[in-house]
């Protein structure tokens, strides 16, 4: 059974109890990076330094953001390398982990990734 999000969102086919959305990187040219220190005067400004250009391999279609997802699940994992989709992105299963213990139910984490070469 997909998850459905109450925004009617469905995300991958796994019996999902816990679902993580996480978007990272910022968008180009927007590469700032806190170099203040400690040197700060009281009320003083904080100090913005340029950082490495760092678009990811999503920058002409998703403006640089990465998007992965944590998928609690119970019963079977998705196999690795299968998609499901949050938001319009595309996202791709790269490892899932079962766990058994005795007189539980089994259940297991599924991570995502938009951050693959399609």
């Amino acid at each position: 059974m997909p998850l459905v999000s109450s925004q009617g969102v469905s995300f991958g086919g796994v019996s999902a109890r816990k679902l993580t959305i996480k978007k990272s990187r910022s968008k180009p040219g927007d590469n700032k990076l806190d170099a203040s220190t400690l040197a700060i005067a009281h009320g003083g400004n904080r100090v913005y330094e340029d950082g490495l250009p760092d678009n990811g391999p999503n920058g002409s279609t998703n403006g640089g953001i990465t998007v992965t997802a944590a998928v609690e699940f119970f019963g079977s994992k998705p196999a690795v390398g299968s998609t499901a989709s949050w938001s319009g992105v595309t996202l791709k299963c790269i490892d899932s982990e079962l766990t058994s213990d005795a007189g539980a139910l089994v259940q297991g984490v599924a991570n995502y990734t938009s951050d693959f070469t399609a």
